[in-house]
């Protein structure tokens, strides 16, 4: 079934974003935004008010100083499974999503420039991976034992086994952070250079008319991010730190840092 949601172009916006809860899509109203940018955050907003329920995250996402935290690995793995999913159901906007991610790209949205990618967090290289990767805009490295996770984000069908998927993955990089400090003497969070979701701002400068980053890694399970492939084949089917009381799960377009270290 459709459904009729709430529309609004605000200048004040830092990006694209869909409140699950409240059914409201937000716009941002960008300088030079073209049509095929301007396209891929609609399909992709709309693809969170199609496929990503409104309940299901809370428990998880829970409460108090990580909660963000978990809040963006849901934003990164749920970000992929709904851009394919509007992308198999409205095969037009696989062109948009390509043009739009390299538009994105060359603005830095994700806040890349002169970093070395392969020292990111892995939940930051996938999020990558599935944003910009897939069109050949950067080379994202993962070791043998990380492949495994680039695959599976790239099947999931159902919002559980995102949450499944999440959960692991937010594991693996909380176990990291107890493990002694590296030689460099520093741990780098997730957010480093990527994002996707409503976890972490980085603060910068940006010129107001642009769009500006507010990382989440990704993307995002309420006000969208966005993710693409340039030759995915898209199966659908439906499927900050600080407290986070969990009532809302918003989602935005993830511009390159999924929280602040």
């Amino acid at each position: 079934s459709q459904e009729d949601i709430y529309v609004e172009h605000s200048a004040s916006a830092e990006t694209a974003a869909f409140d699950v809860k409240n059914r409201r899509l937000i716009l941002p109203m960008w300088k030079d935004m073209d049509d095929a940018l301007y396209d891929m955050l609609v399909g992709h907003e709309v693809s969170h008010a199609l496929n990503t329920p409104a309940d299901g995250w809370q428990e998880f996402v829970g409460n108090g100083p990580k909660a963000s935290m978990r809040h963006m690995f849901v934003n990164v793995v749920e970000d992929a499974r709904i851009e394919r999913m509007i992308k198999a159901k409205f095969p037009g906007l696989r062109r948009d999503f390509a043009a739009a991610y390299a538009s994105l790209h060359e603005r830095d949205l994700f806040q890349i420039a002169e970093k070395d990618l392969s020292d990111l967090p892995l939940i930051d290289r996938l999020n990558l991976h599935f944003k910009i990767g897939l069109f050949g805009l950067e080379t994202i490295t993962f070791s043998p034992d990380e492949e495994q996770y680039v695959t599976r984000m790239a099947e999931t069908k159902t919002f559980e086994e995102v949450m499944v998927l999440s959960e692991e993955l937010f594991n693996l990089w909380n176990d990291e952070q107890e493990e002694p400090e590296q030689d460099n003497g520093e741990d780098q969070e997730p957010g480093e250079g990527e994002g996707d979701g409503p976890s972490g701002e980085q603060e910068q400068e940006q010129d107001e008319d642009q769009p500006k980053g507010n990382g989440s890694s990704g993307g995002d399970t309420g006000e969208g991010d966005t993710e693409g492939e340039s030759g995915e084949s898209g199966e659908g089917d439906d499927s900050g730190d600080g407290d986070d009381s969990g009532e809302s799960m918003e989602d935005d377009t993830d511009d390159g840092e999924s929280a602040e270290s």
